[in-house]
């Protein structure tokens, strides 16, 4: 198993509730016709041979981080708008300004949104109300979900963008190509056409865009190998850290060198122990937590202070405050905010918190990846005559996923093989991947994989049984490659709109997955 502990309560079951609330759908809305507008005149600005990095980072990094606006005061959803709406009108004073210096005819935009230092949240909302019902009623089926697609799409080449700047890379043409799939959103009639070239180019760009974070993190933490993970913990002062982002754990682990507090990992950063630099840091103890959905269950029984990284969202709305601590630009309300890279706040508040009194001890797990071992696996398969070769995404292992799993194995046909990335049956036909959800490594081992069968194969069965921000663009490059068969799981709401999601699933030809007898019986009729 790939986890120590059962998963039957993940944050959406502890909440009651798993859904993005209209009011914060309508704040997104009025943000996204912020920054659409902004792109507009960025790019008008890009012909004239300006470019405004700044301003187009400041787009970029809201787009990463719409999500949080659930977990932020109103304060800081105001602040927002206004450094948005400020970069707007900067940006739109200094092209009509170029265009009046050459005696150059403006095209301006017609209906641009107006905030003022008296302008509320709750008009945001009502306009964004207006707004998004306005926008529906003038759409078709397949324009209307196409634009919701191509949103999801560039929210997660957005996130990926932003990943590089952890490793002070910058991503230049596909910022503008973000720019340009904003601008589209500007045209009075939507062109149909046009979002589709513009999801296919940035769903291949995402993929570009992983490979380039998986170089780089070999780089920076070396190349990663197959290791034991120690899911234990003991006595003594301890942080966690959570999310997704190595850097962030980096600095961490930097600032507590030479002293007794235990660092454990927590979430996607899981797969940080399969990386030689952090296998080599003696305050890193080991991972803590029962699975990449259990925020509120993870941190209320963490006897320490907690670390929330950059670019990834956490349910922490209906968590204690006090003691949690955010490296985010801007950090959750009841969240302290960490500043130039000074964890002092996090360290004292670890000392002063009783941390681990007893320790206990847990099976540990091993993760990682070994490249040798892959290619020897890939290398017999691809000699044998197979009728299938089933490859099984990520998941965040529920109850009902791990029965799935387990019924499916067990009734895999004859002359088939599995590669899965997320749940070890230890059956001599399954070849099993623990890398954590890191969606870069995942990029390369499927690399790897069609190098030698190619991804347009009719042996080839893809099963996406974890639906994240970045499932689509995966999805679609797959499909663009001449995938034939894909299977994809249920998405929470807060990832994407369940009405959006069947739209998807008809539009690309993905069969939701629904029980291991039926799916079989889909890929039997097949054959």
């Amino acid at each position: 198993m790939y986890y120590y502990s059962n998963f039957e309560y993940n944050d959406c079951i502890g909440k009651g509730a798993c859904s993005v609330s209209p009011n914060i759908s309508s704040m997104q809305e009025v943000m996204y016709i912020l920054l659409r507008q902004e792109a507009y005149y960025l790019i008008k600005l890009l012909e004239m041979g300006i470019r405004k990095s700044e301003i187009i980072h400041d787009i970029i990094i809201e787009i990463a981080s719409i999500d949080l606006a659930k977990d932020l005061s109103e304060s800081q959803i105001l602040n927002s708008f206004s450094k948005q709406y400020i970069n707007l009108v900067e940006a739109r004073k200094e092209y009509l300004k170029i265009c009046k210096d050459k005696d150059i005819k403006p095209a301006d935009l017609h209906n641009i949104l107006k905030f003022s230092p008296k302008t509320s949240l709750s008009s945001i909302l009502k306009k964004g109300n207006k707004e998004f019902l306005s926008k529906y009623k003038k759409l078709n089926f397949e324009k209307k979900y196409s634009s919701e697609i191509l949103k999801s799409i560039i929210k997660s080449v957005s996130i990926n963008i932003v990943n590089l700047y952890e490793f002070n890379k910058n991503a230049d043409s596909v910022e503008n190509e973000i720019l340009h799939a904003l601008n589209i959103f500007n045209l009075s009639k939507t062109d149909l056409k046009k979002i589709k070239h513009s999801i296919d180019l940035l769903s291949e760009v995402d993929i570009g865009l992983l490979s380039d974070i998986n170089l780089l993190q070999s780089e920076q933490y070396g190349e990663i190998e197959k290791t034991e993970v120690s899911f234990s913990t003991r006595p003594g002062k301890a942080v966690m850290v959570s999310g997704s982002n190595l850097e962030d754990l980096k600095l961490l682990l930097d600032a507590v060198k030479n002293s007794e507090i235990d660092v454990y990992t927590n979430g996607n950063l899981l797969i940080a122990h399969a990386f030689p630099y952090f296998k080599n840091c003696v305050n890193l103890k080991g991972h803590f937590g029962t699975g990449t959905f259990n925020t509120i269950l993870d941190f209320a029984t963490f006897p320490g202070s907690i670390l929330l990284t950059k670019n990834e969202v956490q349910n922490i709305e209906y968590l204690y405050r006090g003691r949690l601590f955010s490296t985010e630009e801007s950090a959750p309300k009841g969240v302290i905010k960490i500043t130039e890279n000074n964890f002092k706040p996090v360290v004292d508040s670890a000392l002063q918190a009783k941390g681990f009194a007893k320790g206990q001890q847990r099976n540990s797990l091993e993760i990682g990846c070994n490249f040798s071992e892959l290619e020897e696996i890939l290398n017999k398969i691809s000699d044998l005559d197979l009728n299938k070769i089933f490859i099984f995404g990520f998941s965040n292992l529920s109850v009902n996923q791990k029965d799935y799993f387990h019924k499916f194995f067990n009734l895999m046909p004859e002359n088939s093989f599995a590669i899965s990335f997320s749940y070890n049956p230890g059956m001599d036909n399954v070849y099993a991947i623990n890398i954590a959800n890191n969606y870069p490594l995942f990029d390369r081992v499927l690399t790897k994989i069609f190098e030698k069968i190619p991804a347009n194969s009719n042996k080839l069965v893809f099963f996406m049984t974890k639906c994240d921000v970045n499932s689509l663009s995966n999805i679609i490059y797959l499909k663009n490659s001449g995938a034939k068969n894909i299977f994809l799981s249920d998405c929470p709401p807060t990832v994407i709109n369940p009405a959006v999601l069947r739209a998807f699933n008809k539009m690309y030809g993905i069969k939701a997955i629904s029980n291991p007898e039926d799916d079989l019986s889909k890929i039997k009729e097949e054959l």
